[in-house]
């Protein structure tokens, strides 16, 4: 593998930007303070992004900017729901940019697609797992746990590799050689890994776990 620098066109930065600021303020919007200050909700959220930070941290680049990493974008989504753990890698981003480890340009491509995207995707797989299937507490930590932390990570890779292939000169075997045909290799770990941590916290610390609810996935089943 070999790195290789790439920049996306000036507009298509305006662009990033401008959905950054109109995606946070819709979060800041309808987020209320009491979503915030659970106890032992903040304490939470800074040793869970420094934790982030430092798995983000270690993030291999074949193309400057496409980077390969574990995204714990559905754990942080299911402990402290949608908009916080939207805030949260936010701030992680912004970390690894003030550490030189992501380039200033580059950063509301990756809140965007490695941050955002991933949320969405895992509260829309909890919104529809509600809705669709029954509550019990093996769809919440299989389907929406370790199904969604592995279609996350999916999502997150099929809108770099169409971002590179679109917006970049990359040629598009370089993006399926260099990045695309890795994905299988963070799939399952993702999912594994994600489904892990939310089973065990269901299990010890369901206190813990905003989304999860004792009334719905074992009383109501």
């Amino acid at each position: 593998m070999h790195v290789i620098a790439v920049s996306f066109p000036l507009w298509l930065q305006l662009v990033a930007a401008a959905g950054l600021v109109f995606v946070l303020a819709w979060v800041l919007r309808g987020m209320t303070w009491e979503e915030l200050f659970v106890p032992g909700r903040v304490q939470h959220a800074l040793i869970a992004v420094a934790l982030l930070a430092g798995i983000w941290s270690m993030r291999p680049e074949t193309v400057d900017g496409l980077a390969m990493h574990f995204l714990g974008a559905t754990v942080t989504t299911l402990i402290f729901g949608w908009r916080l753990a939207v805030l949260m890698l936010a701030v992680v981003v912004v970390i690894l940019g003030g550490l030189g480890l992501v380039e200033p340009l580059m950063i509301p491509f990756i809140i965007l697609v490695s941050g955002v995207l991933p949320v969405l995707t895992t509260w829309g797989l909890l919104r529809l797992s509600e809705q669709r299937l029954p509550p019990h507490m093996f769809i919440y930590l299989y389907v929406v746990g370790f199904f969604g932390g592995a279609l996350s990570v999916l999502v997150v890779m099929v809108a770099n590799s169409l971002l590179f292939g679109l917006f970049t000169p990359l040629a598009w075997d370089l993006v399926l050689s260099e990045y695309l045909r890795y994905t299988m290799l963070l799939v399952l770990p993702e999912g594994v890994l994600n489904g892990m941590i939310i089973t065990g916290l269901v299990m010890f610390r369901p206190e813990w776990v905003a989304t999860y609810s004792d009334a719905r996935y074992v009383d109501g089943r």
